[in-house]
């Protein structure tokens, strides 16, 4: 039994590592020196004029693309983020922004839908229209941006998964059975031998 506890606390702190540099682990053409302040989504809808040329990071979905000759101008539908800047897509948001990149972003990979996350620094808001409503749109220019990968079917499928866990839940039952052996069911091999060998002794 002592044996056993060990692996489930040895188990139990690399799980908790993992999670935690999973959980915040900013990728590299996003990160920001320590003393860094942030301005929030909602700061700059509430108070664009007064936040200009402050750094902000966001993230959210394609809604939008349009290519210019200088430039490629992304229109996000924001999302909270997790720690990482990942957005965290669902059915809160608190509007759209405009993201400047300089050069070309091929569309058939930069397309609606796809999540996004973008550092830059913030420029006078600018007004659009959406369908019949007119709306001011907060902007990030001189951006950096990041296109999160697609999830492969698997973790799609995989209902058990955390969204913290960087790892399908298959996993850790792999790794637990491999640890507790005892708990793995006998192969059908040895079960059709032992009704074989009842069966035989019935006959006799």
């Amino acid at each position: 039994m002592q044996i056993e506890n060990k692996y489930i606390k040895r188990f139990v702190c690399l799980t908790l590592a993992v999670l935690a540099s999973a959980c915040s682990t900013v990728p590299e053409k996003l990160k920001v020196p320590a003393q860094t302040s942030l301005v929030s989504y909602q700061q700059a809808s509430q108070n664009a004029q007064k936040v200009v040329g402050e750094k902000a990071r966001w993230g959210g979905v394609i809604a939008k693309v349009k290519h210019k000759k200088e430039f490629t101008m992304l229109e996000l539908v924001q999302y909270e983020t997790y720690s990482s800047s990942k957005p965290i897509p669902g059915d809160d948001s608190l509007g759209r922004f405009r993201v400047y990149v300089e050069g070309f972003l091929e569309p058939k990979i930069y397309k609606e839908g796809r999540l996004v996350s973008a550092l830059g620094t913030i420029a006078k808001p600018e007004q659009g229209q959406l369908e019949e409503q007119v709306i001011w749109y907060p902007v990030l220019k001189e951006s950096q941006i990041y296109l999160w990968p697609k999830e492969s079917k698997v973790r799609e499928n995989d209902y058990w998964r955390d969204p913290f866990w960087p790892y399908s839940s298959r996993w850790y039952w792999n790794r637990y059975h491999h640890l507790h052996p005892y708990y793995i069911p006998k192969s059908n091999n040895k079960r059709s031998k032992k009704s074989n060998a009842s069966k035989r002794k019935m006959i006799q």
